[in-house]
């Protein structure tokens, strides 16, 4: 039943944002009562960082799978991201800003998270990438690290996204055709 709820609770999350949802939307769109959902989550927010986690694990598993599956390292980044974007856009921005402002411990863990990952993960690939000869050796792996988060962390904003009318994926595709332009071979 649980996953069940954080599937539709990320269903409205995605087209409402986490403000404009209730707890009773959320039964209503499951068939079940609101007693039945305080069962398994004790509120909204509650919800909101089970949808987190499920996430974060999905993405966790993404970046295994295409670490076994996807030799080449140029490729591999290209696809991580390619399906991070694609997990990550279908939450939407409102759901991010409202998430900003009502839930700032879940917002700050998002954070972190995506931070972590792309020191540990791009920075990886780019070595590997350096190693291989498919990366130039006088880049400083640690600085186009640094430089792709920073782009993440400036652009990847909700206000920044909301502002300036850029989809999600829109962002992440430009930062990265950015990035991989200017390190490649």
């Amino acid at each position: 039943m649980k996953n069940r709820i954080i599937d539709a609770a990320e269903k409205r999350f995605s087209q409402y944002g986490f403000r404009r949802v209730t707890m009773d939307d959320i039964a209503s769109d499951l068939g079940i009562s609101k007693k039945t959902l305080y069962l398994h989550f004790k509120s909204k927010g509650d919800i909101a960082w089970a949808v987190k986690e499920r996430m974060h694990r999905d993405i966790d598993k993404l970046l295994q799978r295409a670490k076994r599956e996807i030799p080449g390292p140029i490729e591999r980044f290209k696809k991580v991201i390619a399906e991070v974007t694609s997990r990550v856009s279908v939450m939407g921005s409102a759901f991010m800003t409202d998430i900003k402002k009502e839930i700032p411990d879940l917002w700050r863990e998002c954070e972190e998270f995506r931070e972590r990952e792309i020191y540990e993960y791009i920075g990886g690939i780019l070595k590997e990438g350096v190693k291989k000869g498919k990366i130039r050796k006088d880049i400083d792996t640690k600085i186009a690290v640094m430089s792709y988060l920073g782009a993440i962390r400036m652009i990847i904003q909700p206000e920044i996204l909301m502002k300036n009318q850029f989809s999600i994926e829109d962002a992440f595709n430009n930062i990265l055709k950015i990035f991989l332009e200017g390190i490649q071979k």
